[in-house]
């Protein structure tokens, strides 16, 4: 009951002052809301390229890499084709390689004589475009045989099938840039994802556009007579159907029997779930300090309330004599003081907290804005979500309320040591 009291004469006095009340929340305010707006900001960036990783699907995939001490690195060192294949021909269950080239372009006609320019890409094992698949991708086995095997999108199926046949088992010739020609079979199609349809100009005929294909990466090494160099980087897709940590141990394992008598060398391996993981850490210990430095703010806004509740009690003191005349105990006076400097950090808090989350919600959108008109091709892509942090609301209001308490205590206790007989002679 008594803490009701002092709620009810703490609003009395707020609003008797209202302007001074203001200008004492300004300081807890913009230090809130500032704290808000970086959490809210960090949250949104964090969900945002979690989203968008999921809408480009899992892409299920371990990045190899060779790390290197102070030695050099010799040639017959590095991660060999060779080796490769033996992983995959070891663990054909688990894994496969994902290695590509852009090949370049190449030309071919249809039916109609219509000339069409595509894109080639010379894949070792190729996952779906989408999820409309006619056929199959091209697979380990085409690369092994160094089959002519060609995997489209609906796009070129449409440009090169006017009457619409079939497509699959038919046979396309494709002409490259410099000058060399062979025939090779359509093994399947899929849908042509956004990301390419949004790289046309609008309004841009569909002959017209240049649309990608993908052939087996051996077969165009065995026809251009280009060799495959060992790398310090490999890219194994595993198999979403077995536990991931299972995988990347039993890649772990082989490569580290395969340099085993190189203790100077050793293999580190990666997923995008870890990628993601690292710049969410990165993410939060950026939002973090950023939110301390502008936290920094409340403390000022703690001195500018210490400072008027000091200003309110020295007007106040007749009537603290009074309450103290008529029986009033020190701790009484010392609550109903620290109860009011509550109150205006708690009311600034929350003031702050609504400015807060409207500022970040207003940045999101104006980066939706931006990304629509200077990114437009990437717009569906790139899915941006605003969301406040909810851990940061809540740690806000205890500070805020901490803050009155800790910069309320010592007027408050000023206030109850004052002396009856020299409060009611105050003038």
């Amino acid at each position: 009951m008594q803490l009701i009291e002092n709620i009810r004469l703490a609003f009395t006095s707020l609003l008797a002052n209202k302007m001074r009340a203001l200008l004492t929340m300004l300081g807890i305010i913009i230090g809130i809301s500032a704290v808000i707006m970086i959490t809210t900001i960090g949250t949104s960036i964090q969900k945002t390229l979690s989203n968008t990783f999921n809408s480009f699907g899992n892409f299920n995939i371990f990045d190899v890499i060779l790390m290197t001490g102070e030695d050099p690195v010799m040639q017959d060192d590095l991660i060999s084709r060779e080796m490769l294949d033996e992983l995959v021909e070891t663990y054909p269950d688990y894994f496969a390689l994902e290695m590509g080239e852009n090949i370049g372009t190449a030309t071919t006609r249809n039916s109609n004589g219509q000339i069409i320019t595509v894109s080639v890409s010379g894949q070792m094992d190729v996952a779906p475009m989408m999820d409309h698949l006619r056929g199959r991708t091209i697979q380990y086995k085409d690369n092994v045989n160094k089959k002519n095997a060609l995997y489209v999108s609906d796009l070129f199926i449409r440009q090169y099938f006017p009457s619409g046949t079939d497509p699959i088992g038919q046979t396309v010739n494709l002409t490259f840039d410099n000058g060399m020609s062979s025939d090779f079979v359509i093994v399947g199609y899929d849908k042509l994802p956004q990301m390419y349809e949004k790289q046309y100009p609008p309004g841009m005929k569909e002959m017209d556009k240049t649309t990608p294909v993908t052939v087996p990466l051996d077969t165009m090494l065995e026809m251009f007579h280009t060799p495959q160099e060992p790398q310090f980087y490999a890219m194994i897709r595993y198999n979403t159907d077995y536990d991931i940590q299972m995988q990347q141990d039993l890649l772990q394992e082989f490569f580290d029997e395969k340099y085993a008598e190189k203790p100077d060398i050793s293999i580190q391996i990666m997923n995008e779930q870890q990628y993601l993981g690292m710049m969410n850490t990165i993410i939060n210990v950026v939002t973090i300090a950023i939110s301390i430095i502008a936290a920094i703010s409340l403390i000022v806004g703690g001195v500018g309330v210490m400072n008027i509740m000091l200003v309110s009690i020295t007007e106040r003191t007749k009537e603290i004599g009074v309450r103290k005349a008529l029986g009033a105990q020190n701790s009484a006076i010392r609550m109903q003081f620290v109860v009011e400097a509550i109150m205006i950090c708690l009311i600034g808090g929350i003031i702050g907290i609504l400015l807060g989350i409207i500022g970040g919600l207003c940045i999101g959108w104006i980066a939706k804005v931006l990304v629509s008109e200077f990114y437009a091709e990437y717009a569906e892509l790139i899915s941006i979500t605003i969301q406040p942090s909810i851990p940061a609301i809540i740690i806000s209001v205890l500070f805020s309320v901490l803050t009155g308490v800790f910069f309320g205590y010592y007027p408050a206790n000023k206030a109850a040591k004052m002396n009856p007989i020299d409060a009611l002679r105050y003038d």
